[in-house]
C-alpha cells in the first residue's frame, strides 16, 4: 500500500511539473517576437500576426474571411514598397557603420549617412502608416476598439518589461561598486 501511494505522489509530482512545464513553453512562444517584426522591429514576412499588419493586432481581432482577403490584398500592393523603404534602410544603416568604423574619422561623412538613415526611416515609418491606414479602415468599429485595447496591453506589458530591465540594470551596477 506504501509502495502504491509513493508511485502516486511520483505520477502527481511529475505530472505537475509537466503541466507548468507546459505552461512555460506557452508563455515562452507567446512571448516571442510577432509574426511580422523581429526584436528589432525590422519587418518581416508574414500577414495576420500579432504585427504583420503594421502594428496591428490582427490575429486577435476574428476577422471574417472577407477582411482576411482584403488585408491579404493590401499587404501584396503595398509590399514592393514597404520592402524597398525597409532595404533603404537596411542599407543607410550598414553606410552609418561602415563611416563610424572606419579607420579614418571622417566627421562629414558620418553626418551625411546619419541624415540619410533618418530620411530613409521617415519614409520607411511614412510607408508603415500608409499600410496601417489602409488597414484600419477595412476593421470595423468594434475591432477597432479591441485593436486599441490590444495595443494599450502590448505597451503597457513593454513599459513594466523596461522597467524591470532598468531596475535589474541598477541592482547590477550596485553590486558592481
Amino acid at each position: 500500500m506504501l509502495a502504491n501511494w509513493r508511485n502516486r505522489r511520483w505520477l502527481v509530482t511529475t505530472g505537475v511539473i509537466a503541466v507548468l512545464g507546459m505552461f512555460t513553453a506557452v508563455d515562452v512562444a507567446l512571448s516571442q517576437p510577432p509574426e511580422g517584426r523581429s526584436r528589432s522591429g525590422r519587418m518581416m514576412r508574414g500577414p495576420g500576426g500579432l504585427s504583420g499588419g503594421m502594428g496591428l493586432p490582427l490575429g486577435r481581432l476574428d476577422l471574417t474571411e472577407d477582411q482576411r482577403t482584403q488585408v491579404r490584398n493590401v499587404l501584396d500592393q503595398n509590399r514592393a514598397a514597404t520592402r524597398e523603404a525597409e532595404a533603404r534602410v537596411y542599407a543607410a544603416r550598414g553606410a552609418l557603420s561602415d563611416a563610424v568604423n572606419a579607420e579614418v574619422l571622417n566627421e562629414g561623412a558620418i553626418r551625411a549617412v546619419a541624415s540619410e538613415l533618418g530620411l530613409s526611416e521617415g519614409e520607411a515609418a511614412i510607408q508603415r502608416a500608409y499600410v496601417r491606414s489602409q488597414l484600419w479602415q477595412l476593421l470595423t468599429p468594434n475591432q477597432q476598439a479591441v485593436a486599441l485595447k490590444t495595443q494599450a496591453e502590448i505597451e503597457e506589458r513593454q513599459d513594466h518589461r523596461r522597467e524591470r530591465m532598468r531596475e535589474r540594470r541598477g541592482r547590477r551596477r550596485g553590486a558592481d561598486q
